[in-house]
């Protein structure tokens, strides 16, 4: 049976996904929390609330297909790929990228959350989200390189 088709679906996927969790952090960040401190502090805290309560399912989706497609990636296509060639710094950049996108996935998770364990984390959330931001971008440059550098 030919796995390709399953192959660039769960890459389409990881892809889309990847774009969801960095671009919608993006916006956050650049656009809709700079717009917001405009609001009244009332206004503001109700309209926080709406929109974080709508960002958590798109965070948790976006990590559950990142962590799906992306293991599916590495175990059915990368390990493969690479093992025959013997690449074994390749594996190596990956975990690094794995890593660095868990702490992502941690963050990105715990600023729209609830968990009162994290309540600094969210009053500090621009810092925290602009360091989401730089490691999302690491990782985006980890695999910029892994994919363009050859086997």
């Amino acid at each position: 049976m030919d796995l390709f088709p399953v192959h660039v679906i769960s890459r389409v996927l990881h892809i889309l996904a990847a774009i969801l969790l960095f671009g919608g952090s993006m916006f956050i960040f650049m656009v809709l929390k700079p717009a917001a401190k405009e609001l009244p502090e009332a206004e503001h805290e109700a309209f926080k609330e709406r929109i974080m309560k709508k960002w958590r399912a798109f965070v948790g989706m976006a990590i559950g297909l990142l962590i799906f497609s992306g293991f599916y990636n590495y175990i059915a296509v990368a390990i493969p790929e690479h093992k025959a060639a013997g690449d074994s710094k390749y594996h190596m950049y990956m975990g690094i990228k794995i890593l660095l996108a868990f702490v992502v996935f941690f963050i990105a998770s715990v600023l729209p959350g609830r968990a009162k364990a994290f309540e600094k984390m969210r009053q500090n959330s621009q810092s925290w989200t602009l360091l989401t931001l730089i490691l999302a971008t690491v990782v985006v440059a980890i695999a910029g390189f892994l994919r363009v550098r050859g086997v």
